[in-house]
């Protein structure tokens, strides 16, 4: 995405050559209709002198027939002698007058001793005037669009660079930790069936555990909109057990107590990979972010007979700004490192499934973070969607 100073940029520049095309358009069209009006004038003055004759000749007034040309005589004190012009006028005070859509001559004759004023209306033709609007403005449309289009390509174009280069740049670096990182927790695994366990075997386990959840973490992100993770039938209580033991290297490296009540036997219907990541950042957050020989407790229960609920507290030093914690590359505290993804893919899987959320947090005094996940009843397009996949085997 663009940065609010290239939008605005781009506004800005789109304004201004708006205001440039728009200025030349202003004066074409003024320009065309100075220009009807002098037709309209010349055409006026053509049919006074060729008809000026006819309509004084007689005694009474006898002004050819017209269907464009209509006229008014009046006397000297401009008294309304003869009227032909539908329009009432009050100020004689022109020569040539437009009102829209009338273009309006009066004349000085004299016939004899005798004064006469002749005023001839003539509609305007803006059928021009319209068209060359209507052009302009859309040409003026056009030019703006292709410009700020242009623009705009040419702004983003070191974003769009930037970003194929952060994308090469983590799927390489994600490729090239994977089989270290395998090798690293394989040998950690062997490592400790042949020696005795020591602080210092078990710092190394739960680092290389915290690598492998950050590993895992920015592979989600990298993966999730190009991967389809299907759902199963998971026992959530059995799974829950299987991510708190493998936290306990974790928080045994930091003093930090797991403590869990969990219900047997509810299951779920959603994907592991997806269920280990709100459950791993989740516990891996309430850990990180807890006191000192402080506590998280993980509880596991049954709400109805359609959901249950699962949360973490922790009574650590709680989150500052709960407006910002789901935002990506937010971290609460720069200090304790991490990418800041964690809650933003916890956010989008949350509601990709339906899953409730729901955050307690008060500063030095802790967080809960609570999840209702629907118990095992699966949805009706997830039902065609693994029929089709058994049409498929078969």
């Amino acid at each position: 995405m663009l940065s609010p100073n290239p939008f605005r940029s781009v506004l800005v520049y789109t304004l201004i050559v708006m205001a440039l095309f728009c200025v030349p358009s202003y004066f074409a069209i003024q320009s065309t209709i100075m220009e009807e009006k002098y037709k309209a004038t010349q055409e006026i003055l053509e049919w006074v002198d060729a008809h000026e004759k006819s309509v004084f000749e007689q005694e009474h007034f006898e002004p050819p027939r017209s269907v464009r040309f209509h006229i008014n005589i009046y006397s000297a004190t401009h008294t309304l002698l003869y009227q032909g012009i539908h329009e009432s006028l009050n100020d004689f005070n022109f020569k040539v007058r437009v009102i829209y859509p009338f273009l309006y001559y009066q004349k000085e004759i004299k016939k004899g001793h005798e004064l006469f004023y002749l005023v001839v209306e003539l509609q305007l033709n803006y059928a021009k005037i319209i068209f060359v609007t209507t052009m302009l403005f859309f040409i003026v449309l056009f030019l703006v669009y292709l410009m700020s289009n242009i623009f705009i390509h040419s702004s983003i174009y070191p974003y769009q660079k930037m970003q194929r280069y952060m994308n090469d740049f983590f799927n390489d670096s994600m490729h090239e930790l994977k089989t270290p990182l395998g090798v690293i927790n394989i040998n950690v695994e062997l490592l400790s069936s042949y020696i005795d366990s020591s602080k210092h075997l078990q710092r190394i386990k739960a680092a290389t555990k915290q690598m492998q959840m950050t590993y895992e973490d920015v592979e989600y992100y990298i993966k999730h909109k190009k991967v389809t993770y299907n759902k199963e039938k998971l026992n959530l209580s059995e799974y829950l057990n299987s991510r708190i033991a493998f936290f306990e290297d974790i928080s045994v490296s930091k003093s930090i107590i797991l403590e869990h009540s969990i219900e047997p036997d509810l299951m779920i219907y959603m994907s592991k990979v997806e269920l280990q990541r709100i459950i791993d950042n989740t516990l891996s957050n309430a850990i990180k972010y807890s006191f000192f020989q402080g506590k998280v407790e993980i509880k596991l229960f049954f709400k109805d007979e359609e959901h249950c609920v699962l949360s973490f507290q922790d009574y650590g030093q709680g989150i500052k700004d709960l407006y910002k914690v789901f935002q990506r590359f937010e971290r609460e505290d720069s200090v304790q490192g991490g990418f800041g993804l964690g809650l933003n893919i916890v956010q989008n899987i949350c509601n990709k499934n339906d899953i409730d959320i729901n955050i307690e947090s008060y500063e030095n005094k802790g967080s809960c973070f609570t999840y209702i996940f629907r118990l095992d009843k699966k949805k009706l397009l997830d039902l065609v969607d693994d029929d089709d996949d058994i049409k498929g085997e078969r």
